[in-house]
């Protein structure tokens, strides 16, 4: 039952972009309006089109939904809410290489592309005032930072902040390859409840009580997601990164695992295309489940280890996630980080550090540039020691290897996880219990 209501609000949702049905029709006119922020290269930028109207033979109009994606030149500059008359042919996106394009902007609702269309602007600022207030916003946030950093640090913060990964370089992506260190620049909940740890550890140094520090974090993101834009994958790593805090401040596993599955139900009710297209919504998934559900484990197996700064918390919370998503990295990537754990360790270590004086930088920046250079330098002095070590261990021989899986032994693997698990926390509740007895 529950599998058919799944493929129904599937297919419904399917059917609601016909745009894709006007794909390799021929040269056609569209009126429709940019819904996000221009994507800026080096040479082009892709502009995301809601359509409202198609017209043909310049003449007939009909009312048309769905997007589309348009490759144009780098001038004139387009910006969110620019009401347009394109003049092109929609395409179906092909694939490229390795690369499953069509899927990738699937989980997105694009199912057409357009490659250099005329365009005319027929009337600007139409977009939501809000969505343009916070676009606006990022922008010149970006830009602070670009202001106060040199490369590859300013890149390197923009995807650790921003989660803006299109102007690190093919050299520094591959080293994020190699040490299975590519999620610090993909702003997941993981990340983001690293960040939510150290504002809870913080407040927890300046003696405010448990509840209150829980909700001072609470409001630290949500501040974050809005300054940050409030895009769909960053509203998604917030909702798992409070859910995470959650876990923590009321040791509840019953409560959060209910939590989470309703939030990730809600999330594929609004878009199921995520749910199978969207890489990225299933590993910070799995990431979340693996913090609430794996961490529990580790820090019982570690009970007695000693507690180094936060080494211990980091480790285990890097161990638990990494087990979590392994399989997905090993279907849909195909390499295995041998370094991985210890990559992770040390990088962690700093990311709260870099994310919070990165933050206070580039927000500085906004009111003050040369306040905002004064904590650059120790931002520049954390990001540089991250990428020291990143580069050390990618260059280490046998960093990764090629080690690809199907299907088949990833889901044997996680009913392996799943009846270990059950174990475990049968146990643990029989302990619990006894536990109980004895002090009655």
């Amino acid at each position: 039952m529950l599998f058919a209501l799944g493929l129904f609000r599937y297919l419904q949702k399917e059917e609601i972009g016909n745009l894709k049905l006007l794909n390799e029709k021929g040269r056609l006119e569209i009126i429709g309006k940019i819904s996000e922020p221009p994507d800026r290269r080096a040479a082009s930028q892709k502009i995301r089109i809601e359509a409202e109207k198609i017209i043909f033979n310049s003449k007939k109009d009909a009312d048309v939904s769905g997007s589309a994606l348009a490759t144009v030149k780098l001038y004139p500059e387009f910006n969110y809410g620019d009401r347009l008359r394109i003049s092109g042919k929609l395409q179906t996106p092909q694939n490229l290489d390795e690369f499953d394009y069509q899927k990738y902007l699937a989980k997105s609702d694009i199912f057409s592309v357009l490659y250099y269309p005329e365009i005319n602007i027929l009337e600007k600022n139409k977009g939501n005032k809000i969505k343009q207030a916070l676009f606006w916003l990022k922008a010149r946030f970006d830009d602070s930072i670009n202001q106060i950093l040199p490369e590859p640090q300013a890149s390197f913060l923009t995807g650790l902040l921003l989660g803006e990964k299109k102007q690190i370089s093919p050299e520094l992506t591959e080293a994020f390859k190699q040490t299975g260190t590519t999620h610090i620049v993909a702003l997941s909940g993981y990340n983001i409840s690293l960040v939510c740890s150290f504002f809870m550890t913080i407040f927890g140094l300046m003696l405010l009580g448990r509840n209150f520090r829980f909700w001072l974090s609470v409001l630290a993101i949500v501040l974050f997601t809005i300054l940050v834009g409030a895009s769909a994958s960053v509203v998604r790593a917030s909702i798992m990164g409070i859910l995470i805090l959650l876990a923590r401040n009321q040791g509840r596993l019953h409560s959060i695992k209910n939590a989470l599955v309703f939030a990730g139900a809600a999330m594929i009710f609004f878009n199921p295309k995520i749910l199978r297209f969207d890489i990225g919504f299933q590993l910070s998934f799995l990431a979340t489940a693996g913090l609430i559900w794996l961490a529990p484990v580790f820090e019982k197996w570690l009970a007695k280890a000693p507690k180094l700064f936060l080494l211990k918390e980091i480790f285990i919370a890097t161990m638990a996630a990494q087990i979590a998503v392994l399989p997905l990295l090993l279907v849909y990537f195909g390499r295995l980080s041998l370094v991985s754990p210890l990559a992770n360790l040390f990088v962690l270590l700093l990311v709260p550090f870099s994310m919070f004086f990165g933050f206070l930088a580039g927000g500085l920046g906004l009111i003050w540039l040369f306040g905002g250079k004064i904590v650059g330098w120790l931002v520049w002095s954390l990001l540089t020691a991250k990428l020291w070590i990143i580069n050390f261990f990618a260059d280490l021989p046998f960093a990764s290897v090629d080690f690809s899986w199907n299907w088949l032994p990833a889901i044997l693997y996680y009913l392996i996880l799943a009846g270990l698990l059950f174990i475990f926390y049968r146990k643990k509740s029989k302990e619990i219990l006894v536990e109980q007895w004895a002090e009655e």
